[in-house]
């Protein structure tokens, strides 16, 4: 069985293929999966995604993001990235977020463990899936009201 040289390239490029900073999870979802393919053409299909997702995994920019994706062990690199992505979003917006306990007894810690702790929450609350009876429409404001008809639902420049 002959290995065709650019085999041996393709793999050593897989290996050190690292997300870079202004690339996206999918983007770098796509790159990894176009790598493997060129660097085991031979190999069974669910081998592929095996070393899709581990490429993908250990080659994310943010090692608190690759270890949390790690823990679950994902089937496909689909779902590794769409899960990385979600935790990008939801660490992007825990760093504006405001302080629920303030002024209060209990103090929010900004501490590393509790970022991770915080997160490892999340990744189960949405593996759990969404909680609809929390959610609230409209953000829990009154319903929109047609200026026009006074109906709810529509605005004005929609009404019927």
């Amino acid at each position: 069985m002959a290995m065709h040289i650019y085999q041996h390239v393709y793999q050593a490029q897989l290996r050190n293929r690292k997300q870079r900073f202004e690339e996206t999870p999918q983007q770098y979802e796509a790159d990894v999966s176009r790598m493997v393919n060129l660097a085991y053409p031979t190999v069974p299909a669910e081998v592929i995604e095996q070393l899709s997702v581990s490429s993908f995994v250990y080659g994310l920019r943010d090692p608190e993001i690759s270890q949390l994706v790690r823990l679950v062990r994902y089937k496909t690199i689909s779902e590794a990235s769409a899960q990385a992505l979600e935790i990008e979003a939801a660490k992007e917006a825990s760093r504006f977020a405001i302080n629920p306990y303030q002024g209060q007894d209990k103090k929010m810690k900004t501490t590393d463990g509790n970022l991770i702790d915080l997160l490892l929450e999340l990744l189960q609350q949405f593996k759990n899936g969404p909680n609809l009876g929390s959610c609230t429409p409209n953000g829990g404001r009154k319903p929109i009201r047609c200026w026009t008809c006074g109906a709810e639902g529509h605005m004005r420049r929609r009404c019927p």
